[in-house]
């Protein structure tokens, strides 16, 4: 009969199964960059263009999240997000006071 190595067979059983942590913090260098602006702008019509421009810097840090994250939705749904914005603002007031 063979002889079993309870200890090894132990640690294969508690081994952990997950990258160490330190290997995942290495690979975050690979996230994609973000979108530019100007390419996003470029896809917008002219005057989805010409709103985007006109936004305070408040409102326009607020939108490039959408931007950045969802070009293609944020340029297909524009005209939404720019009549929720200026639903917003008549009922709290101009969002250059927002902050």
């Amino acid at each position: 009969m063979e002889e079993r190595d309870l200890i090894k067979e132990l640690d294969e059983l508690i081994k952990p199964t997950e990258p160490p942590k330190e290997a995942a913090l290495e690979n975050t260098a690979e996230t994609p960059s973000p979108i530019s602006l100007e390419a996003i702008l470029a896809r917008l019509p002219p005057e989805g263009q010409a709103w985007l421009n006109g936004l305070n810097p408040f409102c326009r840090w607020a939108v490039e999240y959408d931007l950045r994250t969802e070009p293609d939705s944020f340029v297909e749904h524009w005209e939404y997000l720019r009549d929720t914005l200026q639903k917003l603002e008549r009922d709290f007031g101009p969002s250059d006071n927002w902050k």
